[in-house]
């Protein structure tokens, strides 16, 4: 069988494995949709190109232990089988077929993403990469072209002729992702699993624009307002050019992916009600309603200007809202929406636009607005804790601040520092015995 370089449809290729048509050709391989008449089901069937047996002839060997050192996973196309002839001129891997085709494919007819659908190829692909990545293994080569989906379009990670090993990873290897790479690749840097989480950024980006191939963040801003802040902030974080300014592990990515997923189903969370992990704020800054009774009656009785009581109230607004994140990162976590009142009505935060006096009044105003509140009340280190992702919502924006459980406590510095935690759907201040038990619950030395 040596010198085959294609094969035809209907002919019994390796005596084995009846060939049905042309799935696709790729810079080492044809890849074709058989039948395993041994086995009576569906297979892909790659035959390696001679040109690159000559070019690589150890190359299909080690995809093949690759497949078998990763093992089977939900998200990593499976290996059946594959053989390499005496001489070493036929070599050919067979596959799992999957019948959705690839991602490539199917963006070319079914076009840019919804949220859902962004975000659950996103969670797919960083379970395939954790998995590859805890086996001490680098992908270098994700794409749109080598993500296969099946028929209920769950994604698979496959082509892996271009993997190393972590011990290999400052060995030099010719580019296989294209526009995919990560720049220490172009630049024949020292590689890890955050390569493959640049190339990852460029795929999200891909889904969600519509693109060929990643671009300029703005364009994913503009085209998709409809998706929630927080996801254009993970895309700019995979897509960082230096890797200690991406996320650390796949399983990171996975866990912002199903945070961006829970806080952006403003419904579902409004449906849920305040509760231990769950709070509404009307606004940031903007004091909807008439003045509190207290200052009310300053105004009228004790010439208080109108002007320094609408300050108050903006000072009273930042305090509840910084004072909550402070108890959800105290206690089991939360997420807090602001632009909901305790009704549950969906106000929106564009009334705090006008406040932003130090910021550009919008969107953007708005985050850094809270920014700056967040690390004044509760330190830096808070805001690099929390996540912040405004979210469309009928024509008005809803701002959720994920905040997740702390491994130290965190103290409000207002005035003088406060400890805050949630009890039921309320927000506590801890002083005293109580709050040194507390502590030495939650955080024992």
């Amino acid at each position: 069988m040596g010198g085959v370089t294609e094969l035809e449809t209907g002919e019994v290729f390796a005596g084995r494995y009846e060939v049905h048509r042309l799935l696709g050709e790729g810079d080492r391989k044809r890849t074709y949709l058989a039948r395993d008449t041994k086995l009576d089901r569906s297979v892909a069937v790659s035959l390696v190109k001679p040109e690159a047996v000559a070019s690589d002839p150890e190359g299909t060997e080690r995809e093949a232990r690759v497949l078998g050192r990763i093992g089977s996973h939900p998200n990593i196309v499976s290996l059946y089988d594959y053989e390499i002839d005496s001489e070493g001129s036929l070599q050919y891997i067979v596959f799992e077929y999957l019948s959705g085709g690839t991602l490539t494919a199917y963006l070319q007819h079914a076009g840019r993403q919804s949220l859902d659908d962004i975000l659950r190829l996103g969670r797919q692909l960083s379970r395939g990469l954790s998995h590859l990545h805890g086996s001490g293994l680098i992908h270098r080569d994700v794409s749109p072209d080598n993500v296969w989906l099946d028929e209920r379009h769950v994604a698979h990670l496959g082509d892996f002729d271009s993997v190393i090993t972590a011990a290999d990873a400052d060995a030099l290897r010719p580019i296989t992702t294209g526009s995919f790479a990560a720049p220490e690749e172009h630049e024949g840097r020292s590689l890890d699993a955050r390569t493959d989480l640049f190339s990852l950024g460029g795929v999200l980006y891909v889904v969600a624009t519509g693109e060929p191939r990643p671009g300029d963040l703005e364009v994913l801003r503009s085209r998709r307002p409809d998706l929630p802040s927080a996801f254009a902030d993970l895309v700019a974080s995979l897509l960082s050019k230096s890797p200690d300014d991406r996320p650390p592990g796949a399983e990171d990515v996975l866990q912002r992916l199903d945070e961006i997923r829970h806080a952006s189903n403003i419904d579902a969370l409004i449906a849920a009600g305040e509760g231990k992990k769950i709070e509404f704020k009307s606004s940031l800054h903007h004091p909807h309603g008439p003045l509190p009774e207290d200052l009310q009656k300053r105004v009228e009785y004790q010439n208080m200007p109108l002007a320094q009581a609408k300050k108050e109230v903006q000072k009273r607004l930042n305090f509840e809202v910084t004072k909550t994140i402070a108890a959800f990162l105290n206690t089991e976590g939360g997420v807090l929406l602001v632009g909901v009142d305790d009704t549950g009505a969906v106000l929106g935060i564009e009334p705090d636009f006008g406040y932003c006096q130090h910021e550009k009044p919008n969107a953007d105003g708005w985050l850094s607005s809270l920014k700056q509140l967040v690390i004044n009340a509760l330190g830096a280190e808070v805001w690099s804790t929390i996540h912040a992702s405004l979210v469309p919502y009928e024509q008005k924006t809803v701002a959720a601040v994920q905040c997740p459980a702390r491994t130290s406590e965190t103290w409000h510095h207002a005035d003088s520092d406060r400890f805050y935690m949630r009890a039921s759907n309320a927000t506590e201040e801890l002083t005293g015995p109580g709050l040194v038990k507390y502590i030495r619950e939650h955080w024992p030395a």
